[in-house]
């Protein structure tokens, strides 16, 4: 059986370290980010470095870095501080200090580490501006937070005096380091070991390349130097690596997604994971093959399911597209994956910003900065439009009566289309699949089809109010119906709706009926541009039967109602093409319903 059917049983530690020569396991990398490029180390993996010349913070600066700061040597601008609230921390010889009187950073680093800093919980940054020795002795520290602690007495008998002479020439010169009270053989060891340590830094600085070379790479280098120091190889009897880790999310306080890679079993990369997160383990991405991840709960009782995750990737996987039906993630809820055979189209870290989205809800003030701005959008495009439209009315002769405001409707319709099909693609960062632009799955939304065709018929804002003129009148009536269709689904349910998809939950294809955030408030934005839109036609021929507000009231209510089933139907079908061709039907049936309508209903207008 496969291991998504959940049914293999696992093989603890099947996989071995990657040894350095020295018998050493290689466990510092390089990892690029959006946020840039940083140092990692596989034992420490809620914290990454950053070395570059450029970090010098104020504290007013640092405090904008966010929590998990940790400032090494220079790059905090001001003195030491030990902020535990805000997690900060600037370990530094801050100017105009008596350096004689400041431990150096090295020292500061062992001390925090052996106070009990808790490094594991949430995730930190440590910003450093030259990896001299110092620097690198407090970063190895920080990312060994969990074994310095539990040296054996020959690995402390080594670090302890190597840290305590650093700290003495760092603060006094190289002159006084005599000074550290090292006994002399202890000194005279330790200081060939700083030796060792310092000679790469010192070529480059001689031969005038220090300012010009890779900064992090040499750091990585140093920290294994320091390694080979400190460490033997049977100190990593039990360590166990990942042949890749691409990142990782928090998705709930203290509950840690992973997404990695490695030719090992599901069982035995989350072992191996757990010897690094601890408890804080909870969802494990694995990629055995390009494109094809394997999605494993590792805390049972954690109250986490897979299914929210499943129905947020079908609904952002590019490659899931209902044809075979069981081309989607799925599985139980405890270990399940991509698409058997396609693979997904999401990279590793999409996945994790799904997963993380699938499991934290969104901020109130989140939410309502969404509507706000879906408000503010649809009411500047109905502007634009009506200032559109309106222009054949100002420009007698260029359209011909009998076509003027079927011509009117039809600007105001292809105007909102051009610019909501211009804003998808850099909304959606080119992912326009996420806003419906993709060919439609299921079959259930079916049943929904004849509420907006019935709930349009009483509503005549969306289709064209001229049928004299014959054939030529007819034609325009019938495109302008299609185009109208398809500018109030790029609109409500494509980009206003697809705002929201990440921030609420909807309903995936098969699942349980419901209304979401996403289509409460794109139906609500449809029913109300909607029921402005139609002055133009109430005021020019009302019902007899219904005052001007009272007929309002009924084009909006049956434009929600209609929106919702639009809305369903799009969540439902994950495309917006039903929604386009349901709304075409319901124009041309609107049309025939109102060209029918007896004249004693209407006043003077258009229709008559």
């Amino acid at each position: 059986m496969s291991e998504r059917d959940g049914t293999s049983h696992p093989n603890p530690r099947a996989s071995a370290p990657r040894p350095r020569p020295g018998g050493l396991p290689d466990r510092y990398r390089m990892r690029e980010s959006e946020d840039g490029r940083f140092l990692v180390c596989e034992e420490a993996p809620r914290i990454r470095v950053n070395i570059h010349p450029a970090n010098a913070f104020s504290e007013s600066e640092a405090r904008e870095l966010g929590e998990g700061i940790v400032l090494l040597d220079g790059a905090g601008s001001f003195g030491p501080l030990l902020d535990t609230k805000k997690r900060l921390y600037n370990l530094d010889h801050h100017e105009g200090c008596e350096r004689a009187f400041t431990l150096a950073t090295c020292e500061q680093a062992l001390l925090l580490v052996h106070s009990g800093l808790e490094l594991a919980e949430g995730d930190w940054t440590i910003y450093a501006n030259e990896p001299d020795l110092d620097t690198v002795l407090a970063i190895w520290c920080l990312l060994n937070f969990q074994r310095v602690a539990q040296l054996s007495s020959r690995s402390r008998d080594v670090l302890f005096p190597l840290i305590r002479l650093e700290g003495a020439i760092d603060a006094n010169g190289a002159e006084l380091a005599k000074t550290c009270g090292l006994p002399a053989p202890v000194f005279r060891e330790t200081q060939e070991r700083l030796d060792r340590l310092i000679a790469r830094e010192s070529a480059l600085k001689s031969a005038g390349t220090w300012h010009e070379a890779d900064w992090s790479e040499f750091t990585l280098k140093s920290l294994e130097d320091i390694d080979s120091l400190i460490y033997a190889p049977m100190d990593f009897q039990e360590y166990a690596s990942v042949e890749e880790i691409y990142g990782h999310c928090e998705i709930a306080p203290r509950r840690i997604a992973v997404a990695c890679r490695d030719r090992s079993g599901i069982y035995d990369v989350e072992q191996n994971l757990k010897d690094r997160w601890g408890d804080q383990l909870c969802l494990v991405a694995l990629e055995k093959e390009p494109g094809h991840f394997t999605l494993r709960r590792t805390a049972a009782l954690s109250g986490i399911e897979l299914g929210p995750a499943y129905d947020l990737l079908n609904r952002v996987d590019p490659s899931v597209d209902g044809r075979p039906p069981s081309k989607r993630w799925g599985g139980s809820s405890s270990i399940g994956g991509s698409p058997r055979v396609s693979g997904t189209g999401l990279g590793a870290q999409e996945i994790l910003n799904t997963l993380q989205a699938a499991y934290t809800p969104p901020r109130r003030v989140q939410t309502v900065r969404r509507v706000l701005k879906a408000s503010i959008f649809s009411i500047g495009l109905m502007v634009v439009a009506t200032l559109a439209s309106l222009v054949f009315n100002v420009l007698p002769g260029s359209v011909p009566d009998s076509l003027r405001d079927t011509v009117r409707l039809a600007t105001f319709a292809a105007v909102a289309l051009l610019v909501c099909g211009a804003f998808t693609p850099f909304v959606s960062n080119r992912r326009t699949w996420l806003f419906g632009w993709r060919r439609p799955t299921g079959r259930d939304w079916l049943w929904l089809v004849p509420v907006p065709i019935v709930a349009a018929l009483p509503n005549r804002t969306w289709v064209p109010q001229e049928l004299h003129g014959g054939g030529e009148a007819l034609a325009a009536a019938v495109a302008t119906a299609a185009l109208a269709a398809l500018a109030c689904e790029f609109w409500f349910r494509g980009l206003v709706h697809g705002a929201f998809l990440l921030d609420s939950g909807v309903q995936r294809v098969g699942g349980p009926w419901q209304i979401s955030v996403a289509n409460w408030v794109s139906s609500i934005l449809f029913a109300l541009v909607t029921a402005v839109a139609s002055l133009f036609w109430v005021a020019a021929a009302p019902i007899a039967l219904l005052s001007l507000f009272e007929e309002l009231i009924v084009v909006f209510g049956i434009s929600l109602l209609g929106g919702l089933a639009l809305g369903a139907m799009r969540e439902r079908s994950l495309s917006l093409w039903p929604g386009v061709f349901v709304q075409w039907i319901a124009g041309l049936a609107t049309l025939w319903c109102w060209s029918n309508l007896p004249a004693s209903l209407l006043s003077a207008g258009p229709l008559q």
